[in-house]
């Protein structure tokens, strides 16, 4: 998913600073700690359909804005790149391929970004590894085949570089470069030459191969204009009362507001306003997972 969105970024010249907040709220997110503690809980497979939400919740977590279509296509690369590399591991420990995935991701982050986040992850992966037995392994690698094994979508990453078939099956890790079938778990985009990633989806051709048509559906502008806010409450100024403007930029949030109301004839009363303020998709879900 990192390696995706990181890949549509670029493509689309997102401003750096706007890219790096991206990445940083859905990687924080993604490897807090008390939803990484919480999926290393021994328990049965979880549902495509709870996984899927689960991430999706993870994407939107930052100032960008997916619509279905982009979701979709979004778990689509995701189910499809990782069930390529895991059919394919071959001898590869899967552990390795996702400890590449961590080290990718870090590549990818800011320098101010926490490495301590993908370092606890790591070394919980090391753990776990230790833990597991032959048999446990050979069990989990299998059920994790069978959960991908409904997934057959054609992906034109995946067919540009040789990988996959046009009847969505994969080549065998013999006839693919031998950088990518070691180091499977590494940003497979880096080894994609195409100029231009962005298809014209016009084209029918293009629409099949079901790249993601703008995955950036939105990402909020910031505005610079400074817009001042005029605020028309009674105050008392002086022992006079009077409506004096209390002036404010737009952009400034106002979660609280406290007036007194005075007058001859008015017994003085305290007034409050408590703003309420729609929480953001990342704030919920870490409100979920402290509630867990």
């Amino acid at each position: 998913m990192i390696y995706v969105i990181d890949q549509r970024l670029k493509s689309q010249n997102i401003p750096v600073d706007k890219s790096e907040k991206v990445l940083t709220d859905i990687v924080t997110v993604l490897l807090h700690p008390k939803l990484q503690q919480e999926l290393f809980i021994p328990q049965p497979v979880a549902t495509h359909a709870v996984i899927k939400q689960l991430l999706q919740d993870i994407s939107v977590s930052s100032i960008m804005k997916l619509d279905d279509y982009s979701m979709n296509k979004l778990w689509d690369l995701m189910t499809m790149i990782f069930k390529w590399q895991i059919t394919i591991a071959n001898n590869q420990n899967i552990f390795d391929i996702t400890c590449r995935h961590l080290k990718g991701i870090a590549t990818l982050m800011p320098t101010y970004f926490p490495k301590r986040f993908i370092e606890m992850v790591l070394k919980n992966i090391e753990l776990l590894r230790e833990k597991i037995s032959d048999d446990d392994y050979k069990c989990l690698y299998n059920t994790m085949i069978l959960w991908f094994s409904e997934y057959h979508t054609k992906i034109s990453i995946l067919l540009r570089l040789g990988l996959q078939n046009k009847d969505g099956t994969f080549n065998s890790s013999a006839t693919m470069n031998l950088k990518i079938s070691q180091n499977l778990g590494e940003n497979i985009y880096k080894y994609d030459n195409k100029i231009n990633p962005i298809e014209d989806y016009s084209n029918k051709s293009a629409a099949e191969t079901n790249e993601i048509n703008c995955l950036l559906f939105h990402i909020e502008k910031s505005y610079n204009k400074k817009t001042i806010l005029h605020i028309q409450l009674p105050t008392e100024v002086e022992r006079y009362y009077s409506r004096k403007p209390v002036k404010s930029n737009k952009d400034t949030r106002i979660e609280q507001i406290a007036t007194n109301v005075k007058g001859n004839n008015v017994k003085s009363n305290d007034l409050s306003f408590i703003a309420d303020i729609p929480k953001s998709p990342q704030e919920d879900l870490l409100k979920m997972l402290d509630d867990i």
